[in-house]
């Protein structure tokens, strides 16, 4: 039962992944982040796309566990989860 756990949470994560990159812009976004930590208004501007939509691929980048964010006042920052990514 354990076993089947384990693989349950394992394919859950992989499919969450697969819908984070099936993006263009979520891989771009990526890219851009590869480059280092950026704000919500700098990556809409680097992908010419609204802030509100950067910041529903961010979200969605979150949730798979490859980027996290911090905020500092009322800007929020974005870089990648590990290096590995």
């Amino acid at each position: 039962m354990k076993k089947r756990v384990i693989k349950d949470l394992l394919y859950e994560q992989l499919a969450r992944i697969g819908k984070a990159v099936s993006s263009p812009k979520r891989l771009e976004l990526l890219n851009l982040l590869a480059q280092g930590e950026k704000s919500v208004e700098v990556l809409a501007d680097e992908l010419s796309i609204a802030i509100n939509l950067a910041s529903a691929h961010l979200k969605v980048l979150k949730e798979s566990r490859l980027v996290v964010a911090r905020k500092e006042g009322k800007f929020i920052y974005y870089r990648l989860a590990d290096p590995d990514v």
